[in-house]
């Protein structure tokens, strides 16, 4: 199973690399910016100037929408960020998928948003799962100052996160949920226990599942210090980007509830005044209160994980459970609705657990399951 985490958002240079033949002669590489000049991305024909910056979209209702976000959210991601300050010619393009240019093989896959300092313009994606939460996330690296740029390798990612997370409290857990448990699978995996009881006769089934993802070697705790996930030009997996992410996250999260962002900023700044490139990531890791190992770090994510982020984790991949409830009611009519006295927990073993009895949701997959199943082959 790859990643349950919903969305990728990340930061565009506007990095094209070519492999040129090395000359004494400037032509080649004039024509390599007069070509990437001409198969710019053009903008989006609908024109609105908000307060806090230039909204294209493809029509003036979408470029309106947009803006009144942005002027939402601008003044509070600077109000919220030490050090903050977003740039004066500030562009919000709403586009089908993010990019910058036209070239075929240009755009980032997955991506919902991405921010190109060059051009001080966020590229979003209409069809985003949260465009507000993106927007959030996207200014939050437009506004953060020269000292934040210290943050190692994929951190900026986690801190971005936890901006959009305080600024737009409706998909929190959504978030929360999504990279929490990207860390984990990072680490070595999710456990989860699932457990049925009836009403008739008191019986309980309980079902160990432990949720995989993609191998990220054996530190990857300590490679997210190292390796740049949320640039365009890092050539990654998606499911080995939002296990950056998550553990990201997980860090930024921890280190925000101890010492506060405003700690996070004194950390940039020490290692400024320190003649430092990056903040060492002994230094976050103290922040953090978390260990150098990968079971630290999985077990830290599994214990941030409660009943909220349990249950949104369900609706993003509900297939595990749905393939348990089918193996333990198969005898049970569903024509009524749930199973009367049939209760149904998703929990972590010895840790958080949300009650999913009588779910909407899960009773109609898996009643289309059993729908399926009745099809003849064809």
């Amino acid at each position: 199973m790859g990643p349950i985490t919903p969305t990728l958002t990340g930061r565009c240079g506007g990095e094209v690399r070519f492999l040129v033949k090395p000359s004494s002669s400037k032509a080649p590489l004039l024509a390599v910016a007069a070509l990437m000049g001409a198969c710019m991305v053009q903008p989006p024909a609908a024109r609105v100037q908000a307060a806090e910056g230039i909204v294209r979209g493809d029509d003036a209702a979408e470029s309106a929408r947009v803006s009144l976000l942005l002027d939402r959210l601008a003044p509070r991601v600077q109000a919220l960020v030490p050090g903050a300050d977003l740039p004066e010619d500030l562009e919000v393009w709403v586009q089908e998928s993010p990019r910058l240019y036209a070239l075929p093989g240009m755009g980032v896959a997955d991506a919902e948003g991405l921010y190109s300092a060059h051009h001080s313009r966020i590229l979003l994606s209409r069809a985003a799962d949260d465009l507000e939460r993106t927007l959030a996330h996207e200014l939050a690296h437009a506004a953060l100052g020269a000292e934040w740029a210290r943050l190692p390798g994929t951190v900026e990612e986690g801190l971005c996160d936890l901006v959009s997370e305080l600024l737009c409290p409706e998909g929190a857990t959504r978030l929360r949920a999504g990279r929490l448990c990207s860390a984990a699978l990072a680490c070595g995996g999710l456990a989860l226990e699932l457990r049925l009881q009836s009403g008739d006769d008191g019986r309980q089934w309980i079902a160990r599942v432990t949720l995989a993802g993609e191998d990220q070697g054996d530190d990857p705790q300590r490679a997210v210090f190292a390796v740049e996930a949320g640039l365009s030009s890092t050539a990654l997996t998606t499911g080995t980007k939002r296990g950056f992410y998550g553990l990201a996250y997980l860090l930024v999260s921890r280190a925000a509830e101890r010492v506060g962002l405003e700690g996070l900023h004194a950390l940039c700044e020490d290692a400024s005044a320190a003649g430092l490139e990056r903040v060492p990531a002994a230094r976050l890791l103290e922040a953090a209160e978390l260990e150098d190992s990968r079971e630290a770090w999985r077990s830290a994510a599994a214990e941030a994980l409660g009943a909220d982020e349990l249950r949104a984790l369900v609706v993003m991949y509900p297939h595990f459970v749905v393939d348990a409830l089918d193996g333990w009611l198969h005898d049970q009519s569903l024509e009524a609705g749930w199973p009367e006295g049939v209760t149904l927990q998703v929990a972590l073993p010895g840790g958080a657990a949300a009650d999913l009895s009588g779910d909407a949701s899960l009773l109609e997959q898996l009643r289309a399951r059993r729908a399926e199943a009745q099809e003849p082959a064809r």
